[in-house]
């Protein structure tokens, strides 16, 4: 009797321990649904891979400093803001000169901070210092030399100048870029020398006062 009565409880679970089994392994059997994707974000650029070489990132103009009486161009930006690359073409007129000039410029500058200002509408650039190379281009240029002196004599090119800057920068946020960042119109100084002025000071101690070789320039820069 009691063999017969555990055999009736053990065909009553019998179905219900089938049912749970196969519920179970339908559960396991089922494929979980695949995460969706992350959304992609676009990442402003740090440095010149962001975008192709010919979309520069900002725009020149300028006066004086060296680089011409009015001189414009493009630049880049790389390191996260803090080295500007620019390209630069300026004109002297006849009458500023003794002969009309062009002046093709390439400058890096390196500003290692930038500080917001009345909550980020503003931003200030406290110090930039870089290098630059010119070069004149000039058909009268060499013509101003006398005849007098000898070949060799004047020993430096006279349309090549290598020098160095410093200055500064104040820039108001005007919108922003393709990517997202802040874009600036801002407007700068420089205060910079070249090598034939450095020359001319030492080989001409107390003839020269270090005012007078120095070069003064004005410009503003716009992001593109």
């Amino acid at each position: 009797m009691r063999r017969l009565l555990l055999f009736v409880l053990w065909g009553a679970a019998l179905p219900a321990t089938a049912q749970l089994d196969s519920t179970t392994l339908a559960l396991v059997a089922e494929p979980l649904e695949a995460p969706a994707p992350p959304k992609e974000t676009k990442v402003a650029p740090a440095g010149l891979a962001a975008q192709p070489w010919y979309h520069p990132h900002h725009v020149v103009l300028q006066t004086a400093g060296g680089q011409g009486m009015i001189t414009g161009g493009v630049g880049y930006t790389t390191l996260r803001g803090r080295i500007d690359l620019d390209v630069l073409a300026g004109y002297v007129p006849r009458q500023y000169s003794v002969t009309p000039m062009g002046v093709f410029t390439a400058k890096a500058g390196y500003s290692p901070w930038t500080l917001p200002v009345a909550a980020g509408r503003w931003q200030v650039r406290p110090l930039t210092v870089g290098a630059l190379v010119s070069h004149t281009a000039s058909r009268g240029l060499n013509n101003t030399r006398d005849d007098k002196y000898y070949k060799g004599y004047y020993w430096w090119s006279s349309r090549t100048r290598i020098g160095g800057f410093v200055g500064g920068k104040v820039s108001r946020v005007v919108g922003t870029t393709r990517y997202g960042r802040p874009r600036t119109l801002g407007a700068y100084y420089e205060l910079g020398t070249n090598d034939l002025y450095l020359a001319s000071l030492f080989t001409n101690l107390g003839g020269l006062g270090v005012h007078e070789i120095l070069t003064l320039g004005f410009g503003v820069k716009l992001d593109l």
